[in-house]
């Protein structure tokens, strides 16, 4: 069909095309569906319909042959750019008697001119080959489409979020894979707080072991960790409410130190999240603008701080200041029993298994959300790590709790794939396919 285009030709100005299809044969032979009507050019056999699968349509110009990717894509497949027809040369036949080889190249007797005509067929063939092969990149340069997910929504009584805070250049790389560890046997997601510049003096940059061990988090368990900011270098600045490192700072530097953090960060991992998690679990208002200026949808203090701060709010997880606040319910450590037994820095002590999981219990039943925050650090033990494991086959016991992480919950419900209902909660599961 005859087209007349606003733009013209490229090549030679003129405004008249045609579509051409471009199809591919049984055989792998690709080229417009005019150039079958005799047969397969390649493989010498019949073209039927059946034997043709559509690959697009695009567009010819009828003055001089231009090809262009068509403003009209067929209704059998897409228009994905001009594909280039894949031809094999054509080998000289027993009757050409080699008149197209220059006389002077032609050897004399006879067995020698056989052996030189094999020679040339080998040549040749080998020439098609390689050029079919050089272009078939050409032909994938498209990404295909990633395959599609069967979401459906599910019902849930209770939500769980696990955050695991400090995460740092050369502290406790043991410690850190082996919580990990535990949450990838238990095929539960985990947010983790990295910070970006260890009290001013040791950078995410400078440690690419664990950059390079975070990658592979992200590559290997793609929706189970997610990767978010805690701070910038985790040192106390303020003493609002009770110490903070962005709490009552000025605005320009607290935009100044988030946006130093945020570099670091992206420079260490693939995909930094949307995110916040202030260290000492305080912010202020201020914070709030500041990241939500940045492009951030959450902030993940402590409970302690929000009902205090923002004057008790209705629920767990609340809207305020063009966040979401997703606050820590329940922490590993018992810091109210730190020091009182001689404890040195690096042994915090932990609320036993059955605190640990009453507070869960009560707020499944009440269909709340669950933030456990703890500290790979602490985590010295098989006994630590077995509580940890202990607590998450209870919270899977009840079969009926969602597992996620922050920035996942976030989305979800900002996006509508998480929904709290009269009794719990309604995911569209998978949910780690949420995406903003």
């Amino acid at each position: 069909m005859t087209d007349v285009h606003q733009t013209p030709c490229p090549h030679c100005g003129s405004r008249s095309f045609v579509d051409d299809r471009i199809v591919e044969h049984d055989c792998g032979h690709v080229a417009s569906l005019e150039a079958f009507s005799d047969g397969c050019e390649k493989c010498g056999r019949s073209a039927a319909d059946e034997e043709l699968s559509p690959l697009q349509t695009i567009d010819r110009c009828l003055d001089c042959g231009h090809r262009s990717s068509s403003s009209s894509p067929s209704s059998d497949a897409e228009s994905t750019g001009p594909l280039p027809i894949v031809t094999f040369p054509t080998l000289p036949s027993s009757e050409d008697h080699l008149n197209w080889v220059p006389a002077r190249l032609v050897p004399e007797s006879q067995r020698a001119r056989q052996l030189f005509s094999t020679v040339l067929v080998v040549m040749v063939l080998v020439a098609g080959i390689a050029g079919a092969v050089s272009v078939t990149p050409m032909l994938e340069d498209e990404p295909a489409e990633p395959a599609s997910v069967d979401r459906s929504w599910e019902e849930y009584d209770s939500i769980v979020v696990f955050r695991n805070d400090d995460i740092q250049p050369w502290y406790n790389q043991d410690e850190l894979r082996a919580v990990n560890q535990v949450f990838l046997d238990e095929e539960v997601p985990v947010t983790l707080g990295i910070i970006p510049d260890t009290a001013g003096e040791a950078t995410l940059t400078d440690d690419p072991e664990l950059c390079s061990y975070l990658r592979s988090l992200e590559a290997d368990a793609p929706g189970q960790f997610e990767m978010a900011l805690h701070g910038y270098t985790h040192e106390q600045e303020t003493d609002f409410y009770g110490g903070s490192e962005f709490g009552d700072l000025p605005r320009e530097e607290q935009r100044e130190r988030l946006a130093d953090g945020e570099a670091l960060l992206a420079d260490c991992i693939e995909s930094p999240s949307s995110t916040f998690i202030p260290p000492m679990n305080t912010y202020d208002e201020t914070t709030t603008e500041v990241l939500a200026e940045s492009n951030y949808t959450t902030v993940s203090g402590g409970q302690w701080f929000t009902d205090q701060y923002y004057g008790d709010p209705n629920s767990t997880v609340f809207e305020a200041g063009g966040l979401t606040h997703v606050p820590e319910t329940q922490a590993f450590e018992d810091w109210n029993a730190y020091g009182e037994s001689g404890d040195d820095e690096d042994d915090v002590p932990f609320h036993d298994l059955e605190t640990m999981t009453d507070s869960f219990d009560e707020a499944h039943a009440n269909g709340d959300v669950h933030v456990v925050m703890l500290h790979y650090q602490y985590f010295t033990t098989e006994e630590r790590l077995q509580q940890l494991e202990s607590l998450i086959q209870h919270m899977n016991g009840e079969d009926d709790v969602a597992f996620m992480t922050i920035e996942q919950l976030s989305v979800g419900l900002e996006t509508g794939a998480v929904e709290e209902t009269d009794d719990g909660w309604r995911v569209l599961e998978p949910i780690a396919e949420v995406s903003r």
